[in-house]
């Protein structure tokens, strides 16, 4: 049964890139801040699905959840790097769970008005017992970044509006390697078995998506609206 807690720790490698990240925020920097976000989002990959998966807990199907996944990601990659204010790994954790729980509910919003459900799933996401206060502190514990997303809303729902249908557009368009990860990651697919389907390493895996990422990002500017 899925609990409260954060899906996995934090790892010595996001410590160092978040320290590496915050000196080029400080600096200005914005090349050297992308290169050091790319890192975080791929390491932090894992993690986004695990929150889904709690958040979701018996409101979203099995194919929302992997939408919601590939929402998240693609928002942490083109708004948060600009808009996380925070400096340490427990804020950008915080942000990310308050993220992902924005995600999800809009994708059950949008399924609901597909299907026509008469009560929307959401109603009572925050009524449940999350042990302590658990989203609540999350979200106290984001409120600096919350404003920064805010800020970056217009850009968000186009996220949310482009959503499946973008995906289903821009995928085919990526390399072979790119485009089996993300096939595979919209899928389902553990990152293990990922690995053993392609004969490739966890890294080679972690590589792929956070290029695919950076790919369906410039996808986005010629999408036909």
């Amino acid at each position: 049964m899925a609990t409260g807690t954060d899906p996995s720790p934090v790892s010595g490698n996001e410590g160092e890139y978040l320290r590496r990240f915050l000196v080029a925020r400080a600096a200005g920097n914005a090349d050297e801040m992308a290169v050091w976000w790319e890192a975080l989002l791929t390491e932090n990959v894992d993690r986004v699905r695990g929150m889904v998966a709690i958040e979701a807990r018996g409101r979203l199907s099995s194919d929302e959840q992997q939408e919601a996944v590939q929402r998240a990601l693609i928002k942490l990659a083109r708004n948060m790097v600009q808009t996380f204010r925070g400096s340490s790994m427990g804020e950008l954790v915080g942000a990310m769970r308050t993220l992902v729980k924005g995600v999800c509910i809009d994708v059950q919003r949008e399924a609901a008005r597909v299907s026509r459900r008469e009560t929307p799933l959401e109603a009572g996401w925050d009524d449940e017992d999350d042990g302590g206060g658990r989203h609540a502190a999350a979200i106290a514990g984001a409120a600096q970044d919350a404003q920064g997303i805010a800020e970056a809303q217009e850009d968000d729902e186009e996220v949310l509006r482009l959503g499946r249908d973008f995906l289903d557009w821009a995928t085919p368009q990526l390399s072979p390697r790119l485009r089996s990860v993300i096939e595979l990651d919209r899928g389902g697919v553990p990152v293990e078995e990922m690995m053993r389907r392609m004969g490739v390493s966890r890294d080679v895996i972690y590589a792929a998506r956070s290029r695919a990422l950076r790919e369906l990002g410039k996808l986005m500017e010629a999408y036909p609206s």
